[in-house]
């Protein structure tokens, strides 16, 4: 791409509408060595009105002289309180950090994109570092993981550079957190008509489907890498494994290690729906009452505390269950809760969860 000075190359890497120009995503997926990642990329709130700061690092970068990007977050535990420009653009020289114009929406958890650049006929910055930093509010308790949108790379020639984003899904079961690794190359668009023309959202995962699922946007073709612990989800066999995008199976790779497996796949530009369905699932224990993971004497007392009443389908018609009657403490289902519930706990007691067929 040839344009004549400065106020051209502003333009094009501000308000044209350039695609990223990717290789051939099997190569990409091979030899691209820059990532992009959020650290942390998760966060925990505990409380209300906790804060907290993320870096967008990028690493192994060669001549990168403008990027831009976005950043979702779940907008019921956190609010956004600022986006910033970080330190590594301005190794290179002056720049300039521009924003989108609708800036953040904190009740649906987006940051629009951010762009920066160099000024100037100067090289662009190499190595590793922190494109940007944003700062959170907690307004609940709970997770949030971070997942960046509308990535664009660009060098001192105005070639579109390919990467790599890291990101995690975090699935929390009965107190315990399993992090589900994505790694793709999302592309993004610059002078879109509507914002979030790339990225992940609306992560999910169902127990009971033994699926994960996500709904993808990318202006290029695409290649995806989903790492799933096994204690979460898993196969009986290798071929076990189902990935579908929009209802059609898609073919896949697939490696594992003593605790994760790991599964390539790809398709076409555009937005699609994924899910990821394995054979074997978590499976929570009855016996953890209050699900904060472990069977302890909280929900040994909460079984105790309901000992001796019944619900309200015991055979004598018309007879109201009891006042402490809990049916999460009858844990063999039988309408009472007595000795045989107490003992249920009793046996569990210091178990975790585990994965079931």
């Amino acid at each position: 791409m040839k344009l004549g000075g400065f106020v051209a190359s502003m333009l094009v890497v501000f308000l044209v509408g350039t695609f990223i120009i990717v290789p051939n995503i099997a190569k990409a997926s091979e030899t691209s060595t820059i990532k992009i990642f959020t650290d942390p990329s998760t966060v925990q709130a505990n409380e209300i009105d906790q804060e907290f700061s993320i870096n967008i690092n990028i690493s192994n970068v060669d001549d990168l002289y403008a990027w831009q990007t976005g950043i979702t977050f779940d907008p019921a535990v956190l609010e956004c309180t600022g986006f910033y420009e970080g330190e590594f653009l301005r190794k290179g020289g002056e720049t300039w950090f521009v924003k989108h114009y609708m800036d953040k929406n904190n009740t649906l958890g987006i940051v629009y994109y951010r762009g920066c650049c160099l000024l100037g006929p100067v090289a662009g910055v190499s190595g590793s570092g922190q494109l940007a930093y944003a700062t959170f509010r907690s307004l609940g308790k709970g997770i949030s993981d971070f997942h960046l949108t509308d990535i664009i790379l660009q060098n001192s020639k105005l070639e579109e550079l390919a990467f790599e984003i890291v990101e995690n899904f975090t699935v929390q079961i009965d107190g315990i957190n399993y992090s589900i690794g994505i790694l793709s190359n999302l592309t993004g668009t610059m002078g879109a008509a509507e914002p979030l023309q790339s990225g992940t959202f609306d992560l999910s995962f169902n127990r009971q489907d033994k699926k994960i699922s996500f709904d993808e946007y990318s202006q290029k073709d695409w290649f995806c890498r989903v790492t799933v612990p096994k204690e979460l989800l898993k196969c009986t066999a290798p071929s076990g494994w189902s990935i579908r995008v929009d209802e059609a199976p898609a073919p896949y790779t697939m490696t594992e290690s003593d605790a994760y497996t790991t599964l390539n796949f790809m398709h076409v530009k555009g937005a699609h729906t994924v899910e990821v369905i394995g054979t074997g699932v978590v499976e929570g224990n009855p016996c953890d009452l209050n699900n904060d993971g472990n069977v302890d004497v909280c929900d040994l007392f909460k079984v105790a505390k309901a000992y001796g009443s019944h619900g309200p389908d015991i055979p004598n018609p018309g007879d109201p269950s009891s006042e402490n009657w809990n049916a999460m403490a009858d844990l063999n289902k039988d309408v009472w809760v007595n000795i045989e519930d107490i003992f249920m706990v009793a046996r569990d007691f210091g178990k975790k969860p585990s994965t079931i067929f």
